[in-house]
């Protein structure tokens, strides 16, 4: 799976983020042999799937727009301990969306679904309001968003829940609040890498940055 770079901002993700994504895929028209890309109008028209666009939602992401990460970046450093940011919740998340402490909710969340922090990792606990939900769920499942897989199961729910996240390697995540199988409440989520790429044009080198949010 590529480790890429973002060398500008795109949508919701600032320059410097850093993503692993799935390989690169042609479009209309794209020859697999490289010799005939090399004369087409359809080089460097690639594109990446992005699952989430900052507000939750797949776009197709323009490979003229980012570059291979350097190899070793993240060697001395613990890729898990990045923060975390949710991109869009389900309406039913949504009661307290004109509460002006949270008139501009995201990444932090909102309503009944808000980040929070731990002692070792910031931004990387997610509690979760149950007294708020008009049905009380009985299970949280996490899936990763590239392969459906399961992530993280939570069950046995009180009228609150605080789900740490820091154990997930940097990724696109969807969380469904089940209630006997019947889904309720969904939100989206991104597990960030803990550091960001700023690109020096001068130098044509990487300066390693914590990520902002």
């Amino acid at each position: 799976m590529p480790r890429i770079v973002l060398l500008q901002p795109f949508i919701r993700h600032y320059a410097g983020s850093v993503f692993d994504l799935q390989a690169a895929t042609g479009i209309s028209g794209w020859d697999e042999d490289e010799r005939v890309r090399e004369k087409q109008s359809y080089h460097d028209r690639r594109h990446y799937i992005l699952p989430d666009d900052g507000r939750g939602r797949q776009v197709e992401l323009p490979v003229s727009y980012t570059e291979s990460c350097p190899d070793n970046v993240f060697d001395k450093t613990d890729i898990k301990s990045g923060p975390c940011r949710i991109t869009s919740v389900t309406e039913g998340l949504n009661v307290n969306q004109n509460d002006p402490a949270y008139a501009s909710p995201f990444p932090l969340g909102m309503g009944l679904l808000r980040l929070g922090n731990s002692l070792h990792y910031a931004k990387n606990i997610i509690h979760a309001d149950l007294v708020g939900f008009s049905v009380i769920p009985d299970k949280l499942v996490i899936r990763n968003r590239f392969d459906h897989q399961i992530s993280a199961l939570y069950y046995d729910f009180s009228n609150h829940i605080t789900v740490d996240l820091s154990e997930l390697s940097p990724g696109f995540y969807q969380g469904d609040f089940f209630l006997n199988m019947q889904l309720l409440h969904s939100f989206t989520m991104l597990k960030c890498f803990p550091l960001v790429l700023a690109y020096d044009r001068d130098t044509r080198k990487y300066q390693p940055e914590n990520t902002l949010w």
